[in-house]
């Protein structure tokens, strides 16, 4: 049996201010880049379990398990739809997606069993929803909505805890934890930009990518991955 849960109303007002205007954008160091089979990617996230990525496609409703030259090596179909972002559990047991058109964040065996969904119910527009999730230290979800407005959100599990208007980016597309800096990377699809904040959501940096339309995120030690959804490609930098 499928849980379905609704979400639950905001709690309590993230702490901290942005600045209004963001720091001068320079260019992320490109170290490579790699076709993908994978058509239309659009999230990414990566275990040091297995020392690989977990990304999806809103092509299908398929987890893909891919290596760091982006070569497929498992595919998990699922039941969910228009996927736009991944996330895992620390031990690889648990995978989070996050649906757009639905504005669900899904929970899912490794195997693909559905374990339970809630609804995220922040958009205004029905182009810009859902877009990126990924997964805190303190083992709570953050989730994000592209625009419309443009938001980080957290969850201890489907209660929502607090969220926070990034007022500093026109849109959003993926996010990942960096364990090692103890921050937020962000990918910004319309600006080509990667932002780097705090987990409460303030702005420390902003850099510049070639990627188009970057819908995918994800460090390994000093190196950071973004996946492009028009060009079908893995692009690999020198984390800043």
């Amino acid at each position: 049996m499928v849980l379905v849960m609704a979400g639950i109303s905001c709690k309590r007002t993230a702490p901290a201010t942005d600045p209004d205007v963001p720091p001068s954008s320079t260019a992320l160091q490109l170290i490579s880049v790699h076709s993908l089979s994978v058509v239309e990617p659009s999230g990414l996230a990566y275990s040091g379990q297995t020392q690989s990525f977990y990304m999806v496609s809103d092509a299908n409703a398929t987890i893909y398990r891919i290596d760091t030259t982006g070569n497929v090596l498992a595919t998990i179909p699922i039941e969910a739809s228009d996927l736009e972002g991944v996330t895992v559990s620390p031990n690889e047991d648990t995978l989070y997606v996050v649906e757009e058109t639905p504005s669900l964040v899904s929970t899912f065996l490794a195997n693909g069993t559905k374990i339970s969904s809630f609804a995220v119910n922040v958009w205004t527009d029905p182009k810009h929803r859902l877009e990126g999730i990924t997964r805190g230290p303190d083992g709570r979800l953050y989730v994000l909505n592209e625009k419309y407005p443009t938001l980080l959100i957290a969850f201890a599990d489907s209660t929502e805890v607090w969220r926070r208007s990034l007022t500093y980016s026109s849109d959003v597309s993926d996010i990942c934890y960096d364990s090692i800096l103890d921050c937020f990377w962000v990918v910004s699809d319309e600006s080509q930009s990667v932002l780097k904040m705090t987990r409460n959501g303030t702005l420390l940096g902003e850099w510049s990518t070639p990627a188009q339309q970057g819908e995918g995120i994800a460090v390994r030690g000093d190196k950071m991955y973004i996946v492009s959804d028009s060009e079908a490609k893995m692009y690999v930098f020198l984390k800043p």
